[in-house]
C-alpha cells in the first residue's frame, strides 16, 4: 500500500488478516485431526490457539480503530480446508503431506503479513502487533520447513 492509505482501506486489509488468521486457526485444528504422531498432533494444536489469539488481538484492533471485525473464514481457506481432506485421503494421511500443507499455509500467511506491513498509515500500535505475531509465524513456518524435512 502507498503513503495516504485511507483508514478504511487499513480496515479493510485488517478484515482480510482477520479472515485468513481465522483460516490458519482452523487449517492447523484440521491438520491436527488429520496426523497420527502425537507430538506433532500437539504441535498443530498449539499453532491453532496462537493463531486464535493472533485473531483475537486482530478483531480488538480493527473495533479500536472503529471497524466491524470480519465474522467469517475465507472461501480460499474452505477450499484449502477440502484440499486437507482430500490430500490426507489420498496419501493415506500422511503426516509429511500434512506437514507440507501446514508449511505452505504459513507461507501464506506470511505474505499477507508482508503486504499490510508495506503500508506507511499504519498506527504504531497496530504496526507492533503485526510485527509480533509476523515474527511467531515466521517461527513456525521455519519449524515446518524442518519437519517437512524429517517426517
Amino acid at each position: 500500500m502507498e503513503v495516504g492509505k485511507t483508514n478504511g482501506e487499513i480496515l479493510d486489509r485488517l478484515n482480510t488478516l482477520l479472515t485468513r488468521t481465522r483460516d490458519g486457526e482452523r487449517g492447523y485444528q484440521e491438520a491436527a485431526e488429520n496426523v497420527k504422531d502425537t507430538e506433532l498432533k500437539s504441535l498443530f494444536l498449539a499453532q491453532s490457539r496462537q493463531r486464535g489469539e493472533f485473531a483475537m488481538e486482530i478483531d480488538r484492533e480493527v473495533r479500536t480503530l472503529g471497524g466491524d471485525p470480519e465474522t467469517t473464514t475465507s472461501l480460499v481457506a474452505d477450499l484449502h480446508r477440502a484440499w486437507i481432506n482430500i490430500k490426507s485421503t489420498i496419501t493415506g494421511h500422511s503426516d509429511k503431506a500434512i506437514v507440507e500443507e501446514c508449511k505452505r499455509g504459513d507461507g501464506q500467511a506470511l505474505d499477507d503479513y508482508q503486504e499490510i506491513l508495506k503500508s506507511t498509515s499504519l498506527m504504531a500500535s497496530t504496526r507492533e502487533l503485526l510485527l509480533r505475531q509476523k515474527e511467531r509465524i515466521e517461527s513456525a513456518h521455519a519449524s515446518m520447513a524442518r519437519l517437512a524435512d524429517v517426517v
